[in-house]
């Protein structure tokens, strides 16, 4: 009901608003995502659609915290965190992400230079030598490491943290969820190669994997979990503008200042997020998840 008041406010507020000055300028959100993606890209196309998810084991709860994990921007520490980067920025569900252009660190449409002293000085080589972003579910992004030995992408993961983008070294079991993640992804999971629809449902399910972890273990180092849930929030936030969905952007404000607190319960922690989905499901319609309605916000 709260949801449904607000949508008709927010739209009676536009009308109002047009009908006095139909030629006030409107404001265009921002998407951070839009950032690093080419000019020659479709944005309305990159926020709605994405590469399919590659998981042979969707449902496992390693694997989606790896997924949580692996969209924080804050788990890369940083310039790279500073930018909002993440390593799904790169590697959009774990795959490629023909769109992606970062100056000084792309060549062209899909491509990074990893050895750039951009994010990092150690790994710089002092050469501009961009190289094309693999997709980790195709052959070609699974011969970059040996995922079958023991502890090889833990090391692998650790170093690329530490080492490419000056993050700080990440927990023992952030390594393991993140190299869980990454060994799930293959094309067997997704023959077709196919691509899918971004929903909020993407962020309300990394955020249900985050708050299983909280209960879990709750006298854990969970700062990592908790970072990558405030960012979850963030993406979604994005999504609804405040404008028409006042209170519900107010509860994720809430919730991510919440989430910073290390004695936040649980049990009101899966209340929250199911508060949540239902507010979401309910604008779903009037968000810039519509495809319709991004169109018109974006032009």
């Amino acid at each position: 009901m709260r949801l449904a008041i607000a949508i008709a406010a927010g739209f009676a507020a536009v009308v109002a608003c047009q009908g006095a000055d139909s030629s006030a300028p409107q404001t265009r959100p921002d998407f951070k995502a839009l950032d690093w993606v080419s000019d020659a890209a479709d944005p309305v196309a990159h926020l709605t659609l994405q590469p399919a998810t590659c998981l042979t084991a969707p449902r496992d709860p390693a694997d989606q915290r790896g997924e949580l994990l692996f969209n924080s921007p804050l788990l890369l520490g940083g310039p790279a965190a500073k930018a909002g980067l993440s390593c799904a920025s790169c590697h959009r569900n774990g795959r490629g992400n023909p769109d992606f252009v970062f100056a000084g660190l792309s060549s062209g449409p899909g491509t990074a230079d990893v050895t750039s002293g951009l994010f990092s000085k150690v790994r710089a080589d002092q050469i501009f030598n961009p190289v094309v972003i693999p997709d980790l579910a195709a052959p070609e992004g699974h011969v970059l490491v040996d995922r079958g030995a023991a502890g090889a992408l833990e090391t692998f993961l650790s170093a690329q943290i530490t080492e490419e983008f000056s993050g700080a070294a990440p927990t023992g079991q952030v390594v393991a969820d993140l190299a869980a993640y990454i060994r799930a992804l293959d094309l067997v999971a997704c023959p077709n190669d196919s691509e899918q629809v971004q929903t909020w449902q993407d962020e309300t399910k990394r955020l249900r994997a985050g708050a299983a972890y909280l209960a879990s273990e709750p006298a854990g180092d969970l700062s990592a979990y908790r970072l990558a849930m405030r960012a979850a929030l963030g993406r979604l936030y994005e999504r609804y503008p405040e404008t028409i969905f006042g209170a519900e952007v107010q509860d994720l404000v809430s919730l991510g200042r919440e989430l910073s607190q290390p004695d936040i319960s649980s049990a009101a922690l899966a209340e929250r997020v199911d508060a949540l989905e239902e507010d979401l499901q309910l604008g779903e319609r009037q968000s810039l998840y519509s495809e319709e309605q991004l169109a018109r916000a974006l032009r």
